[in-house]
């Protein structure tokens, strides 16, 4: 990660590297201002002629809000720099872009880059370097303008982007949204951490824009550095500055410690006054939850309010399929209202959006785009590490298995509320990774990937897993469900946002836990229970539920069963809720579970249930097999038979299996399955009255009991009748 370095030893002379002007287009709403900030100084304004920059053509039609000029090296974690000019104040009526532009001087004159966007919040306060992690972004902007007088910086007009705004520390592992970007360099594609203390102020422009619409393979990345301002919450250390990528060491210039190399370093923000308020409309690559999974459209508004007298009309081009409709609503002073309706199709298609102002003078201006749009369905998970599923050491990459049609939104970085209540946006969603933006495990991409091919219907995935944490972590505070402090409100938080927490937004709830309560039943059985209650006054009555059943509990000890019991029976008290199997997963490492034969083919399991659950009328007919009742066997005193509750299923019983089977005064020679009764287990003398029967399961790989789809028998322990 960014960390504080000692500052490079001073030079005698300026070296000159590539940087200059940048305008970013980006508005970070600030929430609040978190305690013990210090005061922002006074700002000292400018003389009329330091106002001026090299950016102020493309500029025109924006208002200069702020100026900074940066010091070779700053601290500014949670407080506001000293802008020397700032009058966000005077943007009462609203702003719907915003740019950046930064003027890096040499002896040799100066260079500069301007980029502006769509803003990305509401708030004049945001409006600059995020130094709060309230203000912090990582997500794509998909209205970029570039222009620069640096070589190799291309212009850009209504291309996309992709943001890395915050004052924390990040690495190169990247969130999968740019193509072809770096896994170790710090380039076009980061990951933040819930650490504060570096700071990274960035835009990354996409060459072409269909890059930025789902993942592909590339060799190179698909986006590259504009504009980056670092390490301005370090400390001591010296600032990095660029324009375009560096030409040595991280190509996002982190690290370069240059700004000294510079004779003035300033950054104008601008924002362009509002001529429209849109109160409604979907976002670019948003998935628009479907009601109860049967229609195949999905009627969306799109509103708002002329709030510019001159404009006399405003229309909406919708583009999908290659085919565009154009629909204009006229306004005025006395009615500045105005509205549409957008039908999407629940379909693996995609719709594009924009809103364009037209004034009395017939000037166009475009106030909105979204791009990417679709209708769907919603998958929503919930648990610790094995819900969060990400990657192991020595396992393989989920990323062929990534689709273009499963979404995300936000960031599944819970360790710091700050940071997962600022960073919103829908993405692409990924599995190998955890704790970042796009995050939704390995085994919910790949079942993501077959529902949506399977169902031919787009399906959004949020995971606010989180792990190492025992049931009482995931309770909801009943005074405040939206606690942001609590891992039930950052998720409920995140769900409003998204707009998936209404009735009937989300179809199901995946739960993977229990391997933390250290096979505690009770108080998992307890803390459980209640969650669902809650789930099922948050969400929807109706929310369908389902549990996995941990493989272990605790991680790496086969021996305790009484939870994962307890696990099995919970559809006997709660209604609407299936049980997942996890013990015919070969690719067990005592807690965990690599790609291939591991989540991969859970992801399978998940969606063969659920395709058979939420979408085929009738009574569900797939589930892992179960146990009813143990019997002796009458004219055999030395056996038991297991029936089974589906027990027309066939088993297969692999060589060695009966070492997983445990009866209190006998041990288990031989277990084989038998038509019409079920598993047979062959002791090596007679059971005792109310003995003890269990199914253990075992750690890592090893011999199984499994139907023909390779789903495994559920751990269980029951009392001889």
């Amino acid at each position: 990660m960014p960390a504080v370095r000692t500052p490079a030893p001073s030079r005698s002379r300026t070296r000159r590297l590539a940087g200059g002007c940048a305008v970013l287009a980006v508005a970070a709403a600030t929430m609040s201002t978190p305690g013990g900030a210090a005061a922002e100084p006074a700002a000292a304004e400018p003389a009329a002629d330091d106002r001026t920059t090299s950016c102020d053509a493309e500029a025109a039609g924006y208002r200069l809000v702020r100026v900074l000029d940066l010091p070779t090296a700053a601290n500014w974690r949670d407080t506001t720099p000293p802008y020397a000019f700032d009058d966000t104040a005077g943007l009462t009526g609203g702003f719907d872009r915003v740019g950046y532009c930064l003027e890096l001087t040499t002896d040799a004159g100066t260079t500069w880059v301007w980029t502006s966007s769509e803003a990305l919040g509401d708030d004049p306060a945001g409006l600059g370097l995020p130094t709060y992690m309230e203000q912090a972004r990582h997500q794509y902007v998909d209205d970029l303008t570039v222009a620069s007088n640096v070589p190799g910086v291309r212009r850009l007009d209504g291309g996309s982007g992709w943001v890395e705004l915050w004052p924390n520390q990040y690495d190169g592992t990247g969130s999968g949204q740019v193509p072809g970007a770096s896994r170790t360099a710090r380039d076009s594609d980061d990951a933040v951490l819930w650490a504060n203390g570096y700071g990274s102020f960035q835009v990354h422009a996409f060459a072409d824009a269909r890059d930025a619409r789902g993942p592909r393979a590339a060799d190179a990345p698909a986006a590259t550095p504009v504009l980056a301002v670092n390490a301005f919450t370090a400390g001591p250390q010296t600032m990095d500055v660029g324009i375009g990528a560096a030409p040595s060491g991280e190509p996002d210039w982190t690290f370069a410690q240059n700004a000294g190399d510079y004779t003035g370093r300033r950054l104008s923000v601008f924002a362009r006054p509002a001529l429209v308020r849109v109160d409604a409309a979907p976002r670019s690559r948003q998935l628009v939850p479907r009601p109860g999974r049967t229609t195949g459209r999905v009627t969306v508004p799109v509103s708002g309010v002329a709030t510019d007298p001159s404009v006399v009309a405003v229309e909406l081009r919708t583009t999908r399929d290659g085919a565009t409709s154009v629909r204009r609503a006229r306004v005025s002073p006395a009615s500045p209202r105005f509205s549409f309706t957008v039908s999407l199709p629940v379909a693996l298609t995609s719709t594009d959006l924009e809103l364009v102002a037209i004034t009395g003078d017939g000037a166009r201006s475009r106030v909105s785009r979204a791009v990417d749009v679709v209708a769907g369905d919603v998958v929503v998970v919930q648990g610790q590490s094995n819900a969060q599923a990400g990657r192991q050491p020595r396992s393989t990459t989920s990323d062929a298995d990534r689709s273009r049609w499963v979404r995300t939104f936000g960031t599944s970085n819970n360790n710091n509320p700050r940071l997962a209540g600022a960073i919103g946006g829908w993405t692409y969603a990924m599995g190998d990774d955890i704790q970042r933006v796009a995050a939704i495990g390995q085994w919910a991409v790949r079942m993501g990937q077959v529902m949506s091919a399977e169902l031919g219907v787009p399906i959004a995935v949020v995971n606010g897993a989180r792990g190492g944490q025992p049931i009482g972590y995931f309770a909801r505070n009943d005074t405040d469900p939206g606690d942001g402090s609590t891992s039930y409100g950052m998720l409920l938080r995140r769900l409003t946002r998204a707009g998936l927490a209404g009735p009937d937004a989300i179809d199901v709830m995946l739960w993977y836990q229990g391997e933390a309560d250290r096979d505690d039943a009770a108080t998992h059985v307890a803390g459980f229970t209640d969650l669902v209650a809650d789930w099922r006054e948050d969400y929807g009555a109706g929310l369908p539920v389902y549990v996995h059943q941990v493989r272990t509990s605790p991680c790496g000890q086969s021996g305790p069963v009484a939870l994962r019991d307890a696990q099995r029976r919970l559809p006997d008290t709660v209604d609407g809720l299936r049980v997942v199997s996890t013990t015919g997963l070969n690719g067990h490492d005592g807690c965990h579970f690599d790609y291939v034969d591991g989540y991969r083919t859970l992801g399978e399991h998940v969606a063969t249930m659920l395709l058979d659950d939420l979408y085929r009328p009738g009574t569900p007919s797939i589930a892992p097999p179960g146990p009813a009742a143990v019997h002796r066997v009458d004219d055999a005193p030395n056996q038991l038979t297991v029936t089974l509750r589906s027990p027309a299923t066939p088993l297969t019983v692999e060589d060695g299996a009966a070492a997983d089977f445990r009866v209190s005064g006998a041990v288990v020679e031989s277990v084989r399955w038998q038509r019409g009764l079920g598993l047979v287990l062959t002791l090596d003398r007679p059971a005792p009255a109310g003995a003890s029967v269990a199914y253990l399961s075992h750690n890592g790989a090893g011999p199984r009991v499994v139907d023909a789809r390779g789903m495994g028998l559920l751990a269980f322990q029951l009392t001889l009748e």
